[in-house]
């Protein structure tokens, strides 16, 4: 039994409150059986990732050339102004093995640590799986097989397939999801839309290779989701009666306490 404090009331009803409602009061949750759970869209997530990734690599055909319709993609994507490179450009470092940790610090900052966690393992898994999948498809950069295109400070020539950076970034992202309040999760979802435009108009990647590399960081997350599961969303507790005010003609106030999202 937990201590308890604050007076009793004169018609003999408890007006007292633990320890564990006022810390509850406080926004501090309950304790529950299980604080995480495993949800079956990891599970579709993972199906669907693989099922996308075997798909991107059915479709190279082979290396030294390039789809018809993949080649019409890249040159609608990379023919766009090029005005537009100092908005696209900047926020690529977020796709680059770096940005794991500097993800990592904004978490420890918020003190969502189990979040970092979940991140910095995702994002790193992704980039290292990314670097193995390079070498072992053996696929240029665009700078490699087209003559013609836009090059907008990126690497020419190198290993393109899958896309580290499409693969940290969905990764980072997928991974974030269950942590992240509900009315972000959605907008979050657009950054690696953005990543993958922005590797195939800066020239630094075909459409496929963003294509497979958002592919790998999306199995990589769900798996650790299912692995270590997923925060449970808190549940609405009961009211708690708080001490009674002496003059006061009620006896007892219902508090509803607030919990905060981890």
């Amino acid at each position: 039994m937990h201590p308890t404090v604050g007076p009793v009331s004169p018609s003999g009803s408890t007006g007292m409150v633990s320890r564990m409602e006022i810390r509850a009061r406080e926004g501090f949750p309950r304790p529950t059986a299980s604080k995480v759970r495993r949800r079956r869209a990891d599970a579709v997530a993972v199906t669907c990732g693989l099922v996308v990734l075997a798909i991107s690599v059915g479709l190279l055909g082979r290396l030294d050339r390039v789809p018809e319709f993949e080649r019409d993609v890249f040159r609608a994507i990379n023919g766009l102004p090029s005005s537009w490179n100092v908005m696209v450009a900047p926020p690529m470092f977020l796709g680059t093995l770096a940005s794991v940790p500097f993800f990592m610090a904004v978490c420890g900052l918020f003190r969502k640590f189990r979040m970092g966690f979940v991140l910095g393992i995702a994002g790193l898994a992704a980039y290292l799986i990314a670097r193995l999948g390079k070498h072992l498809i053996g696929r240029g950069r665009p700078g490699e097989v087209f003559d013609d295109l836009h090059l907008r400070d990126v690497d020419a020539t190198g290993l393109g397939f899958p896309s580290g950076h499409a693969a940290v970034s969905a990764a980072i992202v997928v991974a974030a999801l269950p942590y992240l309040p509900r009315r972000w999760r959605w907008p979050a979802l657009l950054f690696p839309l953005f990543m993958a435009f922005a590797r195939v108009y800066t020239g630094a990647h075909l459409p496929l290779d963003v294509v497979s590399g958002a592919a790998i960081g999306v199995v990589v997350a769900s798996s650790l989701h299912l692995l270590m599961g997923v925060p449970l969303v808190p549940a609405a507790d009961p009211p708690v009666v708080a001490p009674s005010v002496p003059g006061d003609p009620s006896e007892a106030e219902a508090v509803r306490p607030s919990h905060r999202r981890s």
